[in-house]
């Protein structure tokens, strides 16, 4: 991997100059605006200095990508991916800003490094103690080997290694990072529609689906003035159904209680018309139970156009992890909610599943409070995070 600079007046011609040159596949590191100095500068207007990141052993399919996709562009594409790259790079500022440990980072780093030096061979995996250091960081905090070695792919072949930045290594972990979370997918909903959207909540006992509904019900009452109705099905756990009219008494709406799909059908028809959004809450259910499985997808097929979260605690084991999304996904399509977060320092199982499964993730909570502790998935606080830094 090597880094380049360019110049030019403004960012989208800057970045423009890196696409034409290197392609859609370099990483933008860093975009900063240069003012001029010196004598003549009242003469010298400012421009943008960009630092982009490249393989310089592209493959032939890279290559082929390449031209393709030059054959295709229109001014449309072009536009829309420079808000993109721009965005992006917003996003990374204020990654870097809110990086406010990064000095407390380094001197980990200083203070690591001399202590894997030591280490044997067969405790390394990298020769470089910079990136064992970051290697380490990454596996600590669950993140698979694979995924870290994926992560640190390729950075020790940047020319002057010894003298890059932490900053510049953070933003490359960090690229690679949203490339693999991707965008959060949240609900989205239009007042008024005279036909409430039906998001349905699916998941293991015991992950927090009801305090969930009760959350995100509360952020769209509250926030965006949506009319919310409750349905649930969770007839098995004791109090189940009381903890949710609890919430429904505080937040003056609707529920419905249902026992079938009939009932179920009915109190949709009940309350669709009259809410912008309904929350349908279903009993846990074990992903290792076939016959609790055929029901609920029994129950979600009765549903019209749902739109379904599987939540998730991100303290269960990667491995279960892994096969309850395994049986959950043949009965449905989701995306995942993550919750708990605050009860563990170790989230790289986020950053696992999304990589193995390719599952769009949604929102995260991170504690009990209703309805202050969700929030959409903020892929730089799980970069933090990973780096060593409680979620907050």
């Amino acid at each position: 991997m090597k880094l380049k600079k360019y110049e030019a007046p403004t960012e989208e011609e800057a970045i423009e100059m890196v696409k034409q040159e290197l392609g859609m596949e370099a990483l933008i590191l860093n975009i900063k605006k240069v003012k001029p100095r010196g004598m003549f500068s009242l003469f010298k207007n400012s421009y943008v200095e960009v630092t982009a990141a490249y393989d310089d052993k592209p493959s032939a399919k890279t290559e082929v990508k390449k031209e393709s996709g030059s054959n295709k562009k229109n001014n449309n594409n072009e536009f829309e991916n420079n808000k993109k790259l721009i965005k992006q790079q917003q996003t990374i500022n204020e990654l870097e800003k809110k990086l406010n440990n990064t000095e407390e980072l380094l001197d980990d780093v200083m203070k690591k490094l001399s202590v894997a030096s030591h280490n044997s061979n067969e405790e390394r995996k990298y020769e470089n103690s910079m990136l064992q250091f970051f290697y380490d960081k990454l596996t600590g905090q669950g993140v698979s080997s694979k995924i870290a070695e994926v992560l640190l792919k390729d950075i020790d072949d940047v020319e002057d290694f010894n003298n890059l930045d932490i900053n510049l290594i953070i933003k490359i972990v960090y690229n690679r990072v949203i490339k693999i979370l991707g965008q959060p997918k949240v609900v989205k909903w239009k007042k008024n529609s005279k036909a409430a959207k039906n998001i349905i909540f699916i998941g293991p006992t015991g992950v927090g689906k009801t305090t969930t509904i009760a959350k995100l019900s509360s952020y769209f009452i509250l926030n965006e003035n949506a009319s919310v109705g409750f349905i649930t099905a969770d007839t098995y756990r004791i109090a189940a159904v009381e903890q949710l009219k609890t919430y429904a008494e505080i937040l003056n709406v609707d529920v419905g209680v249902v026992y079938n799909v009939d009932d179920l059908i009915e109190q949709i028809g009940v309350m669709k018309p009259i809410n912008d959004l309904l929350f349908i809450d279903t009993a846990g259910r074990s992903h290792k139970n076939k016959e609790n499985l055929r029901e609920l997808k029994e129950f979600l097929d009765a549903v019209p156009e749902p739109e379904i979260y599987l939540v998730l605690s991100v303290t269960t084991k990667y491995e279960d992890l892994l096969d309850i999304i395994s049986a959950y996904d043949e009965i449905t399509d989701f995306k995942i909610i993550f919750t708990k977060l605050d009860e563990t320092k170790c989230i790289g199982s986020i950053l696992n599943i999304c990589y193995t499964t390719g599952k769009e993730i949604s929102y995260a909570t991170n504690g009990q409070n209703v309805p202050d502790d969700i929030e959409v998935m903020k892929p730089e606080k799980i970069v933090k995070a990973l780096l060593g830094s409680m979620y907050k």
